[in-house]
């Protein structure tokens, strides 16, 4: 119970500013580079602060002057001239009139100084953390993205970042602006009228109440606030990428529920908070109100001058604005504070699959593959995907993986590109340890086609150019004829220019398989992995693309993982996979004779029924001759 009661207490203002101090040290780390723009910020808001204390003393000596009495009327002048050569002259009252304006230019020069500066900083370090953010999520292991919600990470890069950003404009510009204005304008108070001012500012200690109770309620609600705003994100970025899956099920009633049930959370925790942040105002109002009816009283006892009173209840009100900025810090704090912490989380997750220390780059390869005695597990304490796995592949063979669902065949080409690290083992390419070479050039070796095929919302000709971003013009579009692609493209719209849509949602299945053949045709990598290259293609289209596999293929390695008979009558091995073990390598006529698994394998797999077995027995012969 007292846990229970420990978690729920909330941080004071204190507490929040030691909270703040690592993460804002480090978020500063970032402002050097624009420390000179960031050191004029602060010092248009120290200006500003010096400035605006001295407005009261400006408005007693202007008012002073203007209530002496002897300032000429107007009227007065236009029929008795002769006043101007008594008392103060006209030119005098002009330029006193003057110096309020003067002043409050002066103040608003300064304030935009600072919030240019300010802003003009914060922004830059806010794309600079932007860029850092972005370019270690994209770098990250795999396993990083299969415990992570792609959309908790779009949260992160858009929403924290910009809640660090209050870091620096906020709090930077408030710490070191209003405290000056506040010390620079009691100070002058003091020495007005040091009875008037300490007679005024009694009840300021009252002020640090209502301050402190909605500041908890604040705190509680920006914590609560964030956390909805990343799940409504979530939930947007997760319905937009499975909208084919939702619009199957008809199950768009139930995104829209589960998208109005966040939003209505982050809006009830947004409003909690912008009611304990503004509640604050009033109620320091009020008690400022109060000090204003104390003041009066005291101007009625000792029968102070109209000049002096108008310059001190102008201290007391140019108080009330840093009072009440003030105020609110430890709000903004609060939420940059969490913010930066998220964003630094990620920043200082280290990679599981990193470079070495003096890894070289692989400038080519001929293909080889060795895989020795690997074992590999997705987590820690989960059953291996493959175990005590050896495998020898010859370069400019092919090799067809089959087995049953959960065999280990997609772990062995995600090992191959080192997506992932054996927990046990080494996997080789040419004899060298893929640990040894960098990541880049390793995948500059090898070419991909998944099952799953993923196009970006881009042209034609950018999605196969991605295979080979150095490519010309004729490459792509030779790279099209082989996949047997160029037809389907010239018949669109705009040809190669024409924008297929999100994930390719524009083109049929087929046609989305063979882009993201000819892209791994225009590669031209010395590996290919294939896992069901041809699963979206009718007969006809099948057909044309083993032959086009069948070009790319001579003289490179292949692994595919095969679940279709061409794949398997096309390789020169075929590897048998079964619960992360390999239980027999062959040809398919060496295994069809000698393996009792892999025969029932293939008659279940295949679907070969007994009506066909005579048809697939005349297609078997031709193929084994």
């Amino acid at each position: 119970m007292s846990n229970g009661k420990a978690a729920k207490k909330k941080p004071s203002f204190w507490q929040t500013t030691r909270e703040a101090w690592g993460p804002y040290r480090r978020l500063y780390s970032y402002v050097k580079p624009y420390k000179w723009r960031f050191a004029l910020g602060l010092a248009f808001g120290v200006t500003f602060g010096l400035v605006n204390s001295l407005l009261p003393l400006t408005v007693l000596s202007v008012s002073s002057f203007i209530f002496h009495g002897a300032a000429p009327n107007p009227r007065a002048l236009l029929a008795h001239r002769e006043i101007l050569n008594v008392g103060p002259k006209i030119d005098s009252i002009v330029w006193i009139c003057l110096a309020i304006p003067l002043v409050m230019t002066m103040r608003s020069l300064c304030s935009y100084g600072n919030s240019y500066y300010m802003q003009w900083v914060s922004n830059k370090v806010v794309t600079d953390i932007r860029t850092q953010l972005f370019r270690k999520i994209v770098r990250h292991s795999m396993d990083f993205f299969n415990k992570m919600r792609s959309g908790a990470l779009i949260s992160r890069i858009t929403n924290d970042t910009r809640g660090m950003q209050a870091a620096l404009t906020t709090v930077s510009s408030d710490l070191f602006k209003q405290p000056v204005a506040i010390v620079g304008a009691v100070t002058v108070l003091l020495l007005m009228d040091w009875k008037f001012t300490v007679v005024t500012l009694v009840l300021f200690p009252i002020c640090l109440v209502p301050i402190r109770v909605y500041g908890r309620r604040a705190r509680k609600a920006v914590q609560h606030e964030q956390e909805d705003l990343g799940q409504m994100v979530v939930t947007m970025q997760e319905t937009f990428a499975g909208i084919r899956v939702i619009k199957s099920f008809g199950r768009e009633e139930h995104q829209e529920k589960s998208f109005v049930r966040s939003n209505q959370l982050q809006f009830s925790n947004m409003m909690r908070m912008i009611k304990s942040m503004e509640a604050v105002g009033p109620l320091v109002e009020t008690i400022a109100a109060l000090g204003v009816g104390l003041a009066l009283l005291y101007v009625y006892a000792v029968n102070l001058s109209a000049g002096r009173f108008f310059g001190l209840i102008s201290g007391i009100f140019i108080l009330y604005e840093p009072i009440k900025s003030l105020s609110k810090i430890h709000i903004v704090m609060q939420r940059s504070i969490s913010a930066s912490t998220e964003v630094f989380r990620i920043l200082d997750l280290e990679p599981t699959v990193n470079d070495r220390p003096g890894a070289i780059a692989l400038p080519s390869s001929e293909g080889g593959l060795d895989f020795e005695n690997i074992t590999f597990r997705y987590a820690p304490g989960s059953p291996p995907a493959v175990k005590n796995l050896n495998l020898k592949i010859e370069p400019g063979r092919s090799y067809a993986l089959v087995g049953p669902s959960g065999a280990g065949k997609s772990t062995v080409l995600s090992l191959i590109l080192r997506l992932y690290d054996p927990t046990s083992g080494t996997v080789k390419i040419d004899g060298r340890d893929l640990r040894a070479l960098t990541q880049k050039s390793l995948r500059e070796q090898i070419g991909l086609v998944t099952q799953d095929t993923f196009l970006f919302h881009d042209t034609i000709f950018n999605n196969i150019q991605f295979g080979r971003l150095s490519a010309t013009p004729e490459e792509v579009y030779a790279a099209a004829r082989t996949a047997f692609a160029h037809d389907f493209i010239v018949a669109q719209p705009n040809g190669y220019e024409t924008i297929i849509g999100d994930k390719g949602c524009l083109l049929s299945g087929g046609q989305q398989q063979r882009l993201a053949i000819a892209r791994a045709l225009l590669k031209n990598a010395p590996i290919l992995l294939l896992d069901e290259a041809t699963s979206s293609l009718d007969s006809e289209s099948e057909k044309q693309i083993q032959h086009a596999l069948e070009r790319l293929s001579a003289g490179r390695t292949v692994i595919a993982i095969a679940h279709r008979l061409s794949t398997i009558l096309s390789a020169d091995q075929i590897v048998v996979m079964d619960q992360g073990h390999i239980k027999e390598i062959g040809t398919h006529r060496e295994l069809l004779d000698k393996s009792g698994y892999y025969r029932r394998l293939y008659d279940m797999q295949f679907h070969r029924h007994d009506e066909e077995k005579s048809a697939e027995s005349g297609v078997l012969a031709d193929a084994l001759v």
